[in-house]
């Protein structure tokens, strides 16, 4: 494991030097998973930070109206600036990998306050070539976080089940968000263009490499599309890289089924599990979002049972899913953060991505070194 030094440096690449760690830092962990690096954990939070800052540099959003938080006019897209969307890797490269990273810019189709279709920045993937002789060169695929309230309404809460190939269900907008394109919805078998789906694929197609390792990773939203990419990763791309991680970071629950349907839930997970063993939820235990979709949604008598792919305790004290030794894989904290309140948004609450996950897991590395 490496022992470079993690330079200090701002929460984020973008304009959040207001965005402060907590001044009554969450207690760490004295012991992680077995396979859990906590360095890499650490500069996959900066890829979700990279990620959710390459949208704000791109993407103008109508203002947030607080009292219609989700409104015809609150937080809508309003405008996207031309590409290329390249993301801030400064941050990063100061941890241990060479500057210029080799990247490929990933991109949904969202709809913009005017009805317009548009096509957004959703993440990258990079190549990161070590300077550290500790380290191998990697492949990271990262997802940002919710950034609007198309995300909110079409995607985070559309929990109608979907099928995942034969591997289970899951919840619908997610798996919307990763296979529809430009021209609507697609599938695993059949990649609509310019979906995310047929952008991971093309992506290894292209530069298809066996000596590889691919980390996966997302905070919030990302989270949930990190899960489903590792998976369609590790099942449909397997002759193509080395070997495959996935760190998600306040992710929501990923399975999802229809009562009536209970074990197409556990199917995913146990599937998921097969496939993509070396995998870890990072949670703020105070944080809201990693309790949604509830394990079991009102109303009653409840419409779907939904499940973590990992640790999730609510999900298996209801019986949606069985135990299993990779529950272990969850690192957990508690940090309230009620220092960031004249702060950007991006920095405030529970669920913050700069102010809140990135700076547990920079303390984490430094206690793992």
């Amino acid at each position: 494991m490496s022992t470079t030094a993690y330079a200090p440096a701002s929460l984020s690449s973008k304009g959040t030097a207001q965005c402060q760690a907590s001044t009554n830092p969450p207690a760490l962990p004295q012991l992680v998973p077995p396979n859990f690096d906590a360095q890499l954990a650490y500069v996959l939070g900066l890829c979700c930070n990279a990620a959710n800052d390459q949208y704000t540099k791109y993407v103008t959003n109508t203002p947030l109206d607080p009292s219609n938080r989700f409104g015809p006019k609150s937080w809508q897209i309003q405008s996207v600036a031309p590409t290329p969307w390249d993301p801030d890797f400064s941050q990063i490269v100061a941890q241990g990998y060479k500057p210029n990273p080799t990247h490929t810019n990933l991109s949904v189709y969202e709809t913009d306050i005017n009805g317009n279709s548009v096509k957004i920045p959703a993440g990258f993937i990079a190549r990161l070539e070590p300077t550290d002789t500790d380290k191998s060169s990697i492949i990271v695929v990262s997802f940002h976080g919710t950034q609007n309230s198309y995300e909110v309404n079409t995607v985070d809460n559309y929990i109608v089940p979907a099928v995942f190939g034969n591997l289970g269900s899951v919840h619908g907008g997610f798996y919307n968000q990763y296979t529809t394109g430009s021209t609507g919805q697609g599938d695993l078998s059949h990649r609509a263009d310019g979906s995310l789906a047929q952008q991971i694929s093309q992506y290894f197609d292209d530069n298809e490499d066996p000596t590889l390792s691919v980390k996966v990773t997302g905070h919030s939203l990302g989270g949930a599309l990190a899960t489903l990419c590792a998976l369609d990763i590790a099942l449909n791309l397997e002759s193509k890289f080395d070997a495959i991680s996935m760190y998600s970071l306040a992710s929501p629950r990923v399975a999802d089924t229809l009562v009536v349907i209970p074990a197409a839930a556990e199917t995913f997970v146990s599937n998921y599990q097969e496939y993509v063993p070396d995998s870890y939820r990072i949670v703020n235990q105070l944080d809201s979002i990693p309790q949604l979709p509830y394990p079991v949604t009102p109303p009653i008598p409840p419409l779907n049972y939904c499940a973590h792919v990992l640790g999730d305790l609510d999900a298996i004290l209801f019986g949606i899913v069985k135990p299993s030794l990779l529950d272990l894989n969850v690192i957990s904290f508690q940090d309230k953060n009620d220092q960031n309140t004249d702060s950007p948004p991006a920095c405030q609450g529970a669920h913050s991505c700069p102010a809140v996950y990135v700076p547990f897991l920079k303390r984490l590395a430094a206690q793992f070194a």
